[in-house]
């Protein structure tokens, strides 16, 4: 889980108190939550994600995968839970993919989203070790059980297999969606930093983050991650390659304001009754998130203090008493 010995051991026994948490949002409408409840559920989702970073979430057989001398496991589902991939979601970061995700499970469909990125650390790995390639890492997400992904897919891989869906989400317009991309940028910036860079889920999945975060939102031009006018014209340039690349009749460019209508229509599912579309992940819930890690990189040192410094107490009392136990008696000396 960590490359670092001390960090193991200063956060293993916080961790182990809080193993079961919830992935997804349990309140579909988060937009109606005020700025302050809502940046106080975004902390508590900083935490989460410490958790998954931390490789909390994975599974015995991806850590086997993962390890040097491991090798990839198929770990399938059960027959009767095999799939394919389906369902690709194109849309770049902060347009709407967290509700789509959401909405998509509502519907019945099995979602690799931020939340599985973390779970499914063996396979970014193995790709970007060149163990397998695009399409046997979609085999195995459909021998897995899942059938629609937002994280793993280009809209070339799309374009190449006609039996695959593609849904381009989007903003009410560019600078919206710079605005809210910017608060969530600097999170490639925090996971570069200690204690982030220790972790083995973190090196595993970097490769994915800087593609998602640096390139894929400038257009290959890492140095402009940050740039307004860069991020601006790339999302512009981005929506309109997707258009290109894909006929119009296999992809669906998708307001998540639309609600359910216009996506229950194209992918052929009847309109949920008594569920309104979600709506989750607000700004105000990300600036929550982004605060937290930004402090797990400020107080780390203190975790490190906290166990090492007991540890030590306890070491330098045993040392005391061992030193008392071997000591001779001058009585004893005496009378030998």
């Amino acid at each position: 889980m960590f490359r670092s010995p001390i960090i193991a051991a200063s956060m293993v026994a916080f961790l182990a108190l809080y193993s079961t948490v919830s992935a997804r949002p349990t309140n579909l409408q988060e937009q109606n939550i005020g700025y302050s409840q809502s940046f106080l559920q975004g902390t508590y989702v900083g935490f989460q994600t410490l958790l998954a970073l931390a490789g909390f979430y994975e599974e015995t057989e991806v850590k086997q995968g993962m390890a040097e001398d491991g090798e990839l496991v198929i770990d399938a589902a059960d027959e009767e839970d095999q799939t394919e991939i389906k369902i690709v979601g194109l849309g770049l970061g902060r347009t709407g993919t967290t509700s789509l995700a959401m909405a998509l499970e509502i519907l019945g469909y099995t979602v690799v989203h931020d939340d599985e990125q973390t779970e499914l650390t063996d396979l970014f790995d193995a790709e970007e070790e060149e163990v397998i390639d695009i399409d046997e890492l979609h085999e195995i997400l459909g021998l897995r059980g899942y059938n629609a992904t937002l994280k793993t897919a280009g809209y070339n891989w799309v374009a190449d297999n006609p039996d695959v869906k593609a849904i381009l989400t989007v903003r009410d317009n560019p600078d919206k969606y710079v605005d809210s991309w910017l608060v969530a940028a600097p999170f490639i910036e925090i996971l570069r930093q200690k204690p982030f860079c220790w972790l083995n889920t973190v090196e595993a999945l970097l490769p994915s983050f800087e593609a998602e975060f640096m390139y894929e939102t400038t257009g290959g031009k890492p140095e402009d991650f940050l740039n307004r006018e860069a991020l601006r014209q790339n999302y512009e340039q981005y929506v309109s390659k997707v258009q290109e690349a894909i006929p119009s009749s296999r992809l669906l460019t998708f307001n998540v304001k639309q609600g359910w209508g216009p996506l229950c229509e194209y992918l052929g599912q009847p309109v949920p009754k008594g569920i309104a579309f979600p709506h989750v992940h607000t700004r105000a819930k990300l600036e929550g998130e982004m605060f937290f890690l930004r402090v797990i990189t400020w107080i780390w040192p203190l975790a490190v203090l906290a166990i090492v410094i007991p540890l030590l107490c306890i070491f330098m009392a045993l040392k005391r008493k061992f030193s008392k136990s071997d000591t001779i008696p001058k009585a004893a000396q005496k009378i030998d």
